[in-house]
């Protein structure tokens, strides 16, 4: 994948999931802020943070999470989301986390699957 089309596609990603869960944390107990390429989560109470962010050096999506660790999202052209080498989708993986903290937030219909501009 070009780079520029991978920045794309991490940028859209990431930013729709900063929006939906934000939009999803309706008692604001999560402080959610993007900028640049990474994502942060910190959950208000516990202050344990979550930190989403691209790595164009091996063009992946990395993920550190207070309570599963670190992980790596390739981007699957075929399903059109982020998954780690076990197959799991990385909205999926955060949002099943979040719902400790925020018990409707997978309710909300979230879906921030990256959309593909051709050019």
């Amino acid at each position: 994948m070009l780079e520029k089309d991978f920045y794309q596609l991490c940028e859209s990603s990431l930013i729709k999931l900063s929006e939906a869960i934000e939009a999803a944390d309706q008692n604001s107990q999560l402080d959610v802020e993007y900028s640049d390429g990474i994502l942060e989560i910190v959950i208000v109470r516990s202050k344990k943070t979550y930190i989403i962010n691209r790595n164009s050096g091996n063009q992946k999506i990395w993920y550190s999470s207070p309570f599963s660790g670190a992980d790596y999202f390739s981007f699957d052209e075929k399903t059109l989301d982020w998954r780690d080498v076990k197959g799991d989708e990385l909205e999926q993986k955060l949002l099943s986390e979040l719902s400790h903290v925020i018990p409707n937030v997978i309710s909300h219909g979230i879906s921030a699957k990256a959309e593909i501009q051709e050019n």
